[in-house]
């Protein structure tokens, strides 16, 4: 029953949704009124570019033997999933989601992207870091940075964003996913560049 429940855990925040997430979220409290049929060809735009494109690339790897399992339990394995991620977000970031449209989505999706080449050297370097940690950490944080940004009382979020982190790393822990330094490179990874890049439009 516990191992279901902490699968589950590692599915419902699978890394490719993250960043869709925190866009849905930020689209949710803003003040800014956006049309809703702009918000919704971003929307999906996000879920085709880094959802839908990813998993059809990973169809590819996966019969070219690139890649064995969608788990990429190996730093090997990581590289071209992570390189292409890396290109993929930096087209929303850059063409889609610019910071004409949305200054914080901007930055929300080039913070994601710099994870992504962080996670790619780490790689290169044969350490494997937890892309589950990198992508819910980064988002869950970004989420964070927005309650502050409009000055929303962020306690809940910051509250919600630890008990996210502590299911997760509870999940990649018990499934024998990752070890603790593994997950704390992550968090860290996913975290940093968010925080870093907060300046430019809190």
């Amino acid at each position: 029953m516990l191992t279901s429940v902490l699968k589950s855990i590692s599915y419902i925040l699978h890394p490719l949704l993250m960043p869709w997430m925190g866009a849905v979220y930020y689209f949710s409290v803003t003040p800014i009124q956006y049309p809703a049929i702009n918000i919704s060809f971003w929307l999906v735009s996000i879920v085709l570019w880094s959802v839908a494109l990813p998993l059809v690339l990973y169809y590819f790897f996966k019969k070219l033997n690139v890649v064995q399992t969608i788990h990429l339990k190996t730093s090997k394995e990581r590289i071209w999933p992570l390189l292409l991620n890396s290109i993929i977000i930096g087209n929303l970031c850059f063409r889609i989601l610019p910071k004409s449209v949305s200054i914080e989505l901007h930055y929300l999706f080039l913070g994601v992207m710099i994870t992504a080449l962080v996670g790619l050297c780490l790689a290169f370097l044969k350490f494997k870091t937890s892309i589950h940690m990198m992508s819910t950490g980064g988002a869950f944080f970004f989420m964070v940075l927005v309650d502050l940004h409009y000055g929303l009382s962020y306690n809940t979020t910051f509250a919600i964003f630890i008990v996210i982190m502590g299911a997760m790393a509870s999940s990649r822990l018990h499934l024998n996913a990752h070890t603790v330094k593994e997950l704390t490179v992550g968090l860290i990874v996913g975290v940093c560049p968010q925080l870093l890049l907060m300046k430019y439009w809190l």
